[in-house]
């Protein structure tokens, strides 16, 4: 007769070093895009939008859209119709928060929708590293954080960095500071900046910043829309 894993330890975290754990995991998953997604959907939150809702792929998007004429739409996938960016500033600042916001990306609502088997799936970055962390902590889970690289670009390095250093927040230590460091010598910060002319030094303002929004974005997915509400 087969017998069940042991649960695991409610203080355990793991980085995913492949998609594939995430489609298995059960505890708690932390999705970390840190250009773009996880600071728009926090940035969408925080700003009081109601309604906000992650799709896995762009066919599921539109198909919203098309029913819901008073729905912005955020993604950097050109999507053949009206869309916002998936700017973090434009989200905060630069639209509408009484309207629907549909969100597809590359790689942060794919890392997402890959979660199902999770008892919970949260958005993190360092604009709300800190209300995570309390909210972690207070809520232990088993905790699996997800770099959305893994979906679509493993040479965005800094969603594995903020990923370790979600991971030393957890524990309670600061570990900001030398991430920050490292995601400058990376060059990936020129590299957003010289493709994100219109937004991209504004959305590195807020993307680098700590701490500065106590958003703690939770998604839950029904009939292929991933439901996003404030976890605190």
């Amino acid at each position: 007769m087969s017998h069940p894993p042991p649960p695991l330890p409610q203080n355990e975290v793991k980085i995913a070093l492949d998609a594939s754990e995430a489609r298995i995991w059960r505890g708690r998953g932390i999705v970390i895009d840190l250009f773009r997604f996880s600071n728009t959907i926090c940035a969408l939150v925080e700003s009081g939008r109601r309604d906000v809702r992650v799709y896995p792929v762009p066919a599921l998007a539109l198909a919203a859209r098309a029913r819901e004429k008073a729905a912005d739409l955020f993604s950097e996938i050109d999507l053949g119709v009206e869309q916002f960016d998936n700017s973090p500033y434009t989200a905060l600042h630069g639209s509408d928060p009484s309207r629907a916001a549909l969100s597809v990306t590359n790689s942060g609502s794919p890392a997402a929708a890959s979660l199902l088997l999770a008892d919970e799936i949260l958005v993190g970055c360092f604009a709300n590293f800190p209300a995570l962390a309390a909210y972690c902590r207070e809520n232990p889970k088993p905790t699996l954080i997800v770099p959305a690289c893994l979906f679509y670009d493993v040479r965005h390095v800094e969603d594995m960095i903020c990923a370790r250093a979600l991971e030393s927040e957890l524990a309670g230590r600061d570990a900001f500071p030398a991430a920050l460091e490292e995601i400058h010598a990376s060059g990936r910060v020129l590299d957003f900046m010289t493709f994100r002319p219109e937004t991209g030094k504004r959305d590195m303002e807020l993307v680098l910043r700590k701490g500065y929004m106590k958003a703690v974005p939770r998604i839950k997915f029904r009939a292929g829309a991933g439901i996003v509400e404030n976890a605190v």
